[in-house]
């Protein structure tokens, strides 16, 4: 007799076909990624994220730190060679004062400053030639001369401090007369040699001579086409004597420091002289009686000539365009038809297979 089981329908066993192994369903849906795996790639993402701005902070802040550095040698050396120019001066006029503070000044700058040891030579010279001679007198003379000394008026005061050997009280007024006349080099240089002597005599006067003539001949310079990183200059040391916030020569430095940067860009990269000069161009398009408009135009000219020598007369039409922009100029708007006009017709350029070369300061971006 069949059991109930043997009378029941049963299902069909599903072989698979010969060579196909069985699909383990239950396998296959407990096999995705969980909660904790998705977690960890969310916090690596993140991770990377924060690395990566970091390091794009990191870069800009190198780059800056290049730039202000580039800057602060340009400066140094500016100051240096003024000084130097003024020694012959010094030398001539036998003002061993001003030439000891120039030379030690000098001294302490690194690296050496070259002819430092023959200018230190020629100021002993100077030094010694002023020193008063002794003539040999007859006795008699000295004898007279020897009764004479005791009898020097009691009141009579040294001009010398006693305690420095220079007479303070009249560099002092030297340098007041200095700024009065309008030679504020002068009377800077006198003020500076007070202050390394005693940086306490009449301080609160000294600063504010100093401040009077550091400002009037920094912008002396800024406005009148003098050096603008002797300017520069003179203006960060008039910040340590107080120069107020709202000064005009905190704009004028900013925009001299854009300029001199746009400078010495020039003839080594015209991305980045480009670059240079429209951010100072923005700032004060008539700087300088429009220097900046000239040199900006001027540089997109050489960049689409270059551009053409290269054989891409294409890359160099906008170049053109960006000069026409700024001046109207028919030999630059001829420049950039014939650029055109050849990039229409699609004249072969030079290198294997027509590859575009870049110009030298340009990044190659031909993908070779």
């Amino acid at each position: 007799m069949s059991s109930i089981d043997d009378t029941q329908p049963r299902a069909l066993e599903v072989t698979p076909p010969h060579g196909i192994p069985p699909v383990d369903v239950e396998a296959a849906e407990s096999g995705g990624p969980g909660c904790a795996l998705w977690g960890v790639v969310g916090v690596v993402g993140l991770v990377l994220a924060v690395v990566i701005v970091v390091l794009a902070g990191a870069a800009g802040w190198t780059a800056g730190q290049r730039q202000a550095q580039s800057f602060a040698t340009a400066t140094q050396q500016a100051e240096i060679q003024d000084q130097i120019n003024r020694i012959p001066e010094d030398v001539a006029n036998g003002n061993t004062v001003l030439l000891s503070a120039r030379l030690q000044f000098l001294a302490t700058q690194t690296p050496g400053v070259p002819g430092l040891a023959e200018w230190m030579a020629t100021a002993t010279a100077v030094y010694m030639n002023n020193l008063p001679t002794t003539t040999p007198q007859p006795t008699a003379t000295t004898e007279v001369m020897a009764t004479a000394l005791p009898t020097m008026t009691p009141g009579f005061e040294p001009q010398a401090d006693s305690s420095s050997g220079y007479d303070l009280a009249g560099m002092l007024d030297q340098a007041r007369t200095a700024v009065n006349l309008g030679q504020y080099e002068d009377a800077v240089d006198l003020l500076q040699v007070i202050e390394a002597v005693d940086s306490s005599y009449q301080a609160a006067t000294v600063r504010g001579l100093m401040l009077e003539a550091l400002t009037t001949q920094a912008l002396r310079l800024f406005r009148g086409g003098g050096n603008l990183a002797e300017a520069i200059l003179l203006t960060d040391e008039a910040e340590k004597y107080g120069l107020p916030a709202d000064s005009d020569l905190r704009y004028e430095r900013y925009v001299a420091a854009l300029y001199l940067t746009a400078k010495s860009k020039i003839g080594t990269d015209y991305g980045a002289a480009i670059q240079a000069l429209s951010e100072a161009y923005s700032v004060a398009p008539n700087y300088r009686e429009g220097e900046l408009r000239s040199l900006l135009f001027g540089q997109y000219v050489a960049y689409g000539d270059a551009w053409v020598a290269e054989g891409n007369p294409c890359s160099a039409v906008p170049q053109y365009q960006n000069a026409l922009n700024i001046l109207n100029d028919g030999g630059v708007a001829a420049k950039r038809d014939n650029a055109e006009t050849t990039c229409q017709q699609g004249t072969p350029v030079p290198g294997p297979e027509g590859q575009q070369i870049a110009p030298v300061g340009v990044p190659d971006t031909s993908g070779g």
